[in-house]
């Protein structure tokens, strides 16, 4: 069965803070999402903006992650020093 929703970017992360707006909004609720750091630094990310829900390490397992059954729409970005870039899916049904 396909999924009625389905987002794909490829983020640019420049700063060291969360910014005031998402850098991603997926226009829906998640059924799932993946995230993957195409970088060379740490990228951490935020739900609400504020707190650090995680990191995408390119030098361990977290340099991608998967959330199954997770319900989110927007996901905040910093960069820990240099830019670097995010690969973003999403979908539900």
């Amino acid at each position: 069965m396909s999924s009625k929703y389905n987002y794909f970017d490829v983020v640019s992360v420049a700063d060291t803070n969360f910014p005031a707006e998402p850098q991603v909004n997926f226009g829906f609720n998640s059924q799932g999402f993946i995230l993957l750091n195409r970088g060379s630094a740490t990228v951490e990310y935020s739900f609400d903006g504020e707190n650090v829900h995680g990191d995408l390490n390119p030098t361990d397992a977290t340099v991608g992650v998967a959330f199954d059954g997770r319900v989110e729409c927007k996901i905040f970005f910093r960069a820990a020093s240099t830019p670097q870039t995010v690969r973003v899916e999403a979908w539900a049904k």
